[in-house]
């Protein structure tokens, strides 16, 4: 990774917060991708790389805004910055995509001093170092409020795996284990200290980005999604960008352990089902192809890997086994509108 060589501008208070959030981003970094060329440094106009490979470039980006996303009494910048960058690489892992780097555009009250902004570089570069990739600038400005952080994220695949390639017959699997952030959220919203398990999977979610691109090397992987507003809201939108119907059996999703007890209950089926922020992957694969794979996949990462369903033709999402006429709708921004 390029070494962080100070922003290259003239001083003030506002280089002073983004010499910070560099500094902290950039420190303990790794090895550069011996796939990628970094040409242009933070500290210029714009950022530059070069591919050594002929894969593709794969680009997203993810937004968090303070009341809608985090809350300062819930958690510290770290855990803020941290949050923010690890929803937007979750975005490569669902494409199988290896991290390039990422930029950070945030808006923040001038109360908020130098400090603030290398807590927030420490987050990000704490989840950055975990996916190999590199910090490439961004954007700072000054806000009355709230405090609003944007990720763009970019990556590269010799094929991207998208959400409309599910085919009739495909098997539906899930990594890990639903349920454990919407349990720690329930919770602090309550005033109540979650468990454990639950806050960790709340505070440091792990994008799974060598987990699918392991999958993506040994299995015929069709189509997939993050889950980042829940299994069903998810999967719908993996079906109607494919154009089939989902089956989903509620009895296989695999729930947290913060969820043992009260599993079969309401609240719980509705945190698992439609809990969001679990960032962990949806797959749709050619049936058969995940034979032996699982235990596998578990070995490698000590991780479950969860056959729950199938694709038909037809549309939606169905789930067997749920008890009660309604079906969680999962996390909508604007689920209120009309």
């Amino acid at each position: 990774m390029t070494r962080f060589d100070g922003p290259g501008l003239a001083a003030g208070p506002e280089t002073a917060r983004i010499a910070a959030f560099l500094e902290e981003a950039s420190a303990g970094a790794g090895p550069a991708d011996p796939a990628v060329a970094i040409t242009l440094p933070p500290g210029d106009d714009a950022a530059a790389f070069r591919l050594e490979t002929d894969e593709q470039v794969v680009v997203s980006c993810d937004a968090s805004v303070e009341g809608i996303h985090f809350r300062r009494a819930w958690m510290t910048w770290e855990t803020i910055g941290y949050r923010a960058a690890a929803s937007a690489l979750s975005d490569l892992a669902a494409m199988a995509a290896a991290p390039i780097g990422l930029l950070v555009s945030a808006a923040l009250p001038p109360e908020l001093g130098i400090e603030t902004a290398a807590a927030l570089g420490r987050g990000v570069g704490e989840i950055a170092r975990r996916a190999e990739a590199e910090v490439l600038g961004g954007d700072l400005v000054a806000s009355p409020g709230p405090v609003f952080l944007d990720v763009t994220v970019l990556g590269r695949a010799a094929d991207p795996k998208k959400r409309r390639d599910a085919r009739p017959g495909d098997e539906l699997w899930v990594t890990g284990e639903l349920g454990a952030a919407a349990a720690a959220l329930r919770d602090l919203e309550r005033g109540l200290e979650p468990d454990g398990t639950a806050r960790a999977a709340f505070d440091r979610p792990q994008p799974r980005i060598r987990e699918a691109r392991w999958l993506a090397e040994r299995v015929d992987l069709h189509a997939a999604i993050d889950l980042s507003d829940g299994l069903l809201r998810d999967a719908r939108h993996l079906a109607a960008a494919s154009g089939v119907a989902l089956r989903i059996d509620a009895a296989r999703v695999p729930a947290a352990s913060p969820l043992d007890g009260f599993r079969r209950a309401p609240v719980a089926t509705r945190l698992v089902l439609a809990g969001g922020e679990d960032y962990e992957l949806l797959l749709a694969v050619a049936p058969g192809t995940m034979r032996g794979t699982a235990r596998a996949f578990a070995a490698a990462f000590d991780l479950p890997l969860t056959r729950i369903g199938t694709v038909s033709r037809g549309e939606g999402v169905r789930v067997d086994g749920l008890e009660g006429p309604e079906v969680p709708a999962g996390f909508d921004h604007f689920a209120s509108d009309p």
